[in-house]
């Protein structure tokens, strides 16, 4: 199989012009750092008119998502599996260019606690696609909380199983992907740095850190703003419960 392709993908619903201006400068770096790569920018528009196209069964999905951040999430794994190359959010900040990490794998990805979807690699046609397509269509509507998960009441975990990272997790892990010698799963820092504790001022990795390719900045503009509080003070409030709960049971819950 051909080595993954020099592409790089980035999208912002509903389009460009709508996006915050630090994202716009952090996308001047990402062309900037790569300027022999194929960049190409995706809007709602575009994006539904790719599924329309290639993949016209997934429209009703797409459009039936109630959130705009899950569209924004299921699009960059037909991107993928389409062109192949690497998906980077737009809120993504590069410290050195992706070619000297490619090498022959078929599959890139990003392990902070769990497989990341916000920077990955892929060569086009891989199946993990088409078992990614089948998770979000079983996981469309939203399924009952688990025992025991207190975390499950929030919109931000609703997502992360529909069409985000646990998805992505579970469906990687059901393949065998980090397995069978075709995917790379670099370290979070690797592909997701963190600019508060991993960076120095002048930008460039702390000790420890070298290894760094980017800086991950977290934004969550594609998520209105009354969800990004709610989510996040519950999510707060969760993880203290949790914690107390823990000390007195003598059990740890699982970060991801």
């Amino acid at each position: 199989m051909k080595p993954i392709p020099r592409i790089i993908h980035q999208l912002y619903f509903p389009d460009e012009a709508a996006a915050p201006s630090s994202y716009r400068e952090y996308r001047k770096g990402v062309l900037a750092s790569h300027p022999d790569w194929c960049h190409r920018f995706w809007t709602e528009r575009s994006a539904r008119g790719l599924l329309r196209e290639h993949y016209p069964a997934f429209l009703p999905v797409f459009d039936a998502y109630r959130f705009r951040i899950q569209r924004c999430d299921a699009i960059r794994y037909f991107l993928l599996h389409r062109f192949g190359g690497f998906y980077v959010d737009m809120d993504i900040e590069f410290v050195r260019p992706l070619d000297t990490l490619l090498g022959d794998h078929q599959l890139i990805f990003c392990d902070r606690n769990c497989i990341g979807n916000a920077i990955m690699g892929s060569v086009p046609g891989h199946p993990l696609w088409p078992e990614v397509f089948a998770a979000m269509r079983r996981r469309r509507e939203r399924p009952p909380p688990r025992p025991g998960r207190l975390l499950d009441w929030t919109q931000m975990y609703y997502v992360s199983r529909s069409t985000g990272s646990e998805m992505l997790e579970d469906c990687v892990v059901r393949l065998g992907c980090r397995d069978d010698g075709t995917a790379l799963v670099v370290p979070g820092h690797v592909l997701e740095g963190d600019a508060r504790y991993q960076v120095g001022r002048d930008r460039k990795p702390l000790p420890g850190h070298e290894d760094m390719y980017a800086i991950h900045h977290k934004g969550m503009r594609g998520v209105p703003l009354r969800l990004r509080v709610m989510n996040r003070a519950a999510a707060w409030t969760v993880r203290h419960v949790q914690t107390l709960c823990a000390r007195f049971s003598g059990k740890e819950g699982k970060k991801c």
